[in-house]
């Protein structure tokens, strides 16, 4: 069972309100002409035709600023706990902690794209662009993972970044550049 996330997270926002349109299928969302433009222009979603796509995470950021609100099935949601008692099947057990690194990310000032879970592309404030890659406190990865991470990171002219969630929640984020460790 997913836990709902009231009083878990709270965001600062404009006063701009949003509408998102949830699909119940596929978990995602899309917002139309003039949010979807403003959206857009906030590094929010990807373009499918006239369309803005939406992440769950993305949409659960954007409830929990409490300046949208969500339709769902021809109902209006505006709190994320509402979001998860009724959809509790999209929050996959990666949710929680992208939307905790993206939000902390937001919160600092940084634009950030969902690539694919648990990976985001984060552009900082000196305009410098990452590739972020979150991982959770004991949950083993590759060394063959994280490697591909740091060649995809440098060969698109980017720095790589671990974001690690621990157990209580506390974020940690680490520069990962390549290492020869073999003797000389």
């Amino acid at each position: 069972m997913t836990p709902a996330c009231k009083g878990c997270f709270s965001v600062k926002s404009s006063t701009r309100s949003y509408t998102i349109i949830f699909d119940s299928k596929s978990c995602r969302g899309y917002a139309e002409e003039s949010t979807a433009v403003e959206l857009a222009e906030r590094w929010f979603g990807k373009y499918e035709g006239s369309r803005l796509l939406l992440d769950l995470v993305e949409i659960a950021y954007l409830l929990l600023s409490g300046h949208t609100k969500v339709i769902v099935e021809n109902k209006t949601v505006s709190k994320l706990d509402d979001l998860v008692s009724t959809h509790s099947e999209c929050f996959k057990s990666f949710f929680w902690p992208m939307l905790s690194v993206f939000k902390d990310l937001r919160d600092r000032g940084r634009r950030v794209k969902i690539l694919e879970p648990m990976k985001f592309l984060v552009k900082d404030k000196t305009g410098r662009l990452r590739l972020v890659f979150i991982l959770e406190e004991k949950n083993p990865v590759s060394i063959n993972i994280l490697e591909q991470l740091v060649e995809d990171a440098r060969r698109n002219n980017m720095l790589a970044t671990l974001a690690i969630v621990s157990l209580q929640g506390e974020l940690t984020y680490y520069e990962v550049t390549k290492a020869d460790l073999r003797a000389a």
